[in-house]
């Protein structure tokens, strides 16, 4: 699981997704360029999640048989790999008109602004009906509906708390507190990501109040807007990954992983997002 989690840390901070796009809309620099900025972050962070990944593989709990997915026999009621793809390619090509006119300056992409929340149900219904399962998408959209419960309050929870603190004083406070100690204004951009995401367990929300409630204060300090950027973003992806948050649970749930488990598992996820801040920040914060 920490293969995947670290790769797709790396992977986060230079694909075009809603938190890079929020992280250049907050500090009005070009989603491209924030890309760019964001690769020797993520080339770092994938060097450190194989070497960590080869250390621990052999700590944990093994899996065991009564853990493995039991193969279906019965294969010929499966659908093909060409039908059972059309959903997700469906979804990622919509998902990605957006982004993509935005990185190519393309008017007539950037202009299509649909919500995931629409986008992801059609994706569904089409794939449904291109596996010949048209009979059942009520009955598969209930199940789904069933299985999302528990991650739609963690949501409602972490948007709660997302209120709290766009509404507070937290990003006085903390730049109050930067100013006391004398430590170099630089580090406001890292430290608010790491802060909003770990407050919310969540990338995008994190980048959002982030940007939201500290770009001001960073810009100020005298911190390059592109460089803002890419610090508040790597620093968003540092501790992510709380109880709070569904993708805790998610990737917990696909490894059969109790809670106690899943927390073990933080501290390493750390390290990754933590040295991506670390190589943003001197890059972009002290050397160039």
């Amino acid at each position: 699981m920490f293969f995947g989690k670290g790769g797709g840390k790396a992977g986060n901070v230079v694909s075009p997704n809603p938190n890079t796009i929020a992280a250049a809309h907050g500090f009005h620099v070009e989603l491209s360029r924030l890309m760019i900025y964001d690769f020797i972050p993520a080339v770092f962070g994938l060097a450190v999640t194989v070497i960590v990944a080869t250390l621990i593989k052999h700590k944990g709990v093994k899996i065991t048989e009564s853990d493995r997915i039991e193969t279906n026999h019965n294969s010929r009621a499966l659908p093909s790999l060409k039908r059972a793809i059309v959903a997700p390619v469906v979804a990622i090509v919509l998902l990605m008109i957006n982004p993509i006119g935005e990185i190519f300056h393309i008017s007539a992409l950037a202009s299509f602004k649909v919500d995931a929340m629409y986008i992801l149900p059609v994706a569904g219904v089409l794939g449904m009906i291109a596996m010949g399962r048209h009979k059942q998408i009520l009955a598969y959209s209930a199940s789904g509906l069933q299985n999302m419960t528990a991650t739609v309050l963690i949501l409602i929870g972490a948007g709660a708390i997302a209120g709290l603190i766009s509404a507070s004083n937290l990003s006085t406070e903390v730049v109050a507190l930067i100013k006391a100690s004398g430590s170099s204004g630089t580090f406001l951009a890292p430290i608010s990501g790491i802060l909003m995401a770990a407050a919310t367990a969540s990338t995008s929300t994190g980048v959002i109040l982030a940007t939201g409630s500290f770009s001001k204060a960073i810009l100020d300090m005298g911190t390059a807007p592109i460089a803002a950027a890419a610090m508040v973003h790597t620093g968003a992806t540092v501790i992510d990954q709380l109880p709070q948050g569904n993708y805790f649970h998610v990737t917990g749930s696909s490894m059969n992983m109790s809670i106690k488990e899943r927390m073990s598992v933080v501290p390493y996820e750390a390290l990754v997002g933590g040295t991506m801040a670390i190589v943003a920040t001197v890059l972009y914060g002290f050397l160039f």
